[in-house]
């Protein structure tokens, strides 16, 4: 490695590596762009920015955990063939997918658990739920997602994400 490589292309090089090694696919090409995702031979993860905060960069890790996982243990035929009609019953079913993929990592790897934990952190306080409080059924699927998670981990949530499963907590427990 160079000497003047920058600390972001250290990041970088590290998130990629990790990336692919919790993919389980050693075959996949991990890079960076303005809109992640990917396909079947490349995961496409957001760059970071030039200053990165330690919560930015916890978060960036736990977006590219995610993603990792979903491709190690998400099989998107078996998940469409049982998925659900309906609106609703979509939302709660693929909440409850993601909640178990993120699970598994979270309890193989307390650092993906801390990365991932901030991710949601992150989620929660951004204005997909800030409407919540007022309208509880628009947050039933990720409060199941939230209650589900907290069960299959043991692990306590972030505080914003326990807000949002508390307000169904009762009528599930």
């Amino acid at each position: 490695m160079a000497k003047d490589t920058s600390p972001q292309d250290l990041f970088r090089q590290a998130l990629a590596v990790t990336t692919k090694a919790i993919s389980a696919d050693r075959d996949v090409e991990v890079g960076f762009g303005n809109e992640a995702g990917g396909d079947e031979a490349r995961i496409v993860l957001r760059p970071p920015p030039v200053t990165l905060p330690a919560e930015v960069a916890a978060r960036i890790r736990g977006e590219a955990d995610a993603v990792a996982l979903r491709r190690a243990h998400h099989d998107p035929a078996a998940h469409m063939k049982h998925r659900p009609q309906g609106d609703l019953p979509r939302k709660v079913y693929d909440a409850a997918e993601i909640a178990r993929i993120e699970s598994l990592g979270a309890n193989a790897m307390r650092g993906t658990a801390s990365n991932l934990d901030a991710v949601l952190e992150h989620r929660c306080r951004s204005g997909e739920f800030a409407a919540g409080a007022e309208n509880p059924e628009a947050l039933l699927a990720p409060a199941l997602e939230f209650l589900l998670r907290e069960k299959l981990t043991g692990r306590t949530l972030p505080d914003s994400a326990r807000r949002v499963a508390d307000l169904w907590r009762a009528q599930v427990a």
